[in-house]
């Protein structure tokens, strides 16, 4: 086992691919000799520039988006760059209504496999931070995936790359490079499949992306306070794992869903949605929201900071949610 970043493990599980599949290729802007917006392709390019499986594309998200659509469908086993997730806004016909479709459109006859790559989430830089969870959901035939540690991100690319459905992994910015951890290399995950990361009786905190680390301390102070919460990482946000959430919540009686994204439509709308139509409301489950506010994410570092839910934002849930 070696120990990485997130960044690093993606790196990795996309070079090991691309080593035992030449079907395999990559497009995207500056990841040549730049190596990648926020070095994501590092060390791709001299790896691999030389056997033209590496496209240094120009500006236009729905011509990579496109004709990796194209490519998918006759045999290629595509990865799109697509830098920020906001640019996804600019793929929807070819990636959504083309890509995500077909499947159903051919009874499954044709396949995309392709699997693109977008950064987003407020994080060291400024900008770019938008998610578009729920716009991706709503897309049938579209799988999005969202690590949120070095072992899962490492795992889920390999899956992702060799899934037959496009799939649309959100790589939070203010996890990309921060601490590092063993990964081991032989580990699979299975796309559709949260992990519990705490166990607990009392509540259930559902998160994703940087809320996972907050849940995670918020659940200490809890703790504390004689609260023992239930951490569920849902690594994949479509397909979601409406089973794991829900044995979960029938047993802790309530839930907490702690998402960065906007609250419309979006991952937290759908955690609630699954859990009462599994549940038919009978379980009594009690339910608590720490979400971002539905309004454009602001730029200022401090109105940032206002706009992600913080660690005591979810404690503060949590307390509601429980009390009598």
């Amino acid at each position: 086992m070696a120990r990485m970043t997130m960044s690093d493990a993606i790196v990795e599980a996309i070079r090991q691919e691309m080593r035992s599949d030449e079907s395999i290729y990559m497009l995207g802007q500056d990841i040549g000799q730049f190596g990648g917006p926020m070095q994501a392709t590092k060390g791709l390019w001299e790896e691999f520039g030389d056997s033209g499986r590496m496209i240094d594309a120009p500006i236009s998200e729905e011509a990579m988006i496109g004709t990796a659509v194209g490519a998918a469908m006759t045999g290629s086993r595509p990865i799109v760059d697509l830098m920020f997730a906001e640019f996804l806004a600019l793929t929807v016909t070819p990636l959504a209504h083309e890509g995500g479709s077909i499947g159903f459109k051919t009874r499954g006859e044709v396949t995309v496999p392709m699997f693109v790559r977008a950064k987003c989430g407020i994080g060291p830089h400024h900008g770019h931070a938008e998610m578009m969870a729920g716009m991706l959901m709503s897309f049938p035939g579209v799988k999005v995936i969202m690590p949120t540690n070095p072992q899962d991100a490492y795992s889920l690319v390999r899956a992702a790359i060799r899934d037959d459905g496009p799939v649309v992994m959100l790589e939070h910015m203010s996890l990309l490079h921060a601490r590092r951890a063993e990964v081991d290399l032989e580990v699979t995950a299975e796309i559709g499949q949260a992990a519990v990361q705490r166990e607990g009786n009392d509540v259930t905190i559902v998160a994703s992306g940087l809320m996972v680390s907050r849940a995670e301390r918020a659940a200490k102070t809890l703790a504390e306070e004689g609260i023992e919460a239930e951490i569920i990482d849902l690594r994949s946000i479509a397909p979601l794992d409406a089973t794991t959430v829900v044995a979960s919540a029938r047993k802790t009686g309530a839930v907490v869903v702690a998402d960065e994204a906007w609250p419309t439509a979006g991952p937290a709308a759908e955690v609630a949605h699954q859990v009462l139509r599994l549940t038919g409301g009978r379980d009594h489950i009690r339910f608590g929201f720490a979400t971002s506010p539905h309004t454009p994410i602001p730029f200022s570092t401090e109105l940032e900071k206002a706009f992600v839910p913080s660690i005591e934002d979810i404690v503060a849930t949590v307390r509601e949610t429980l009390a009598p």
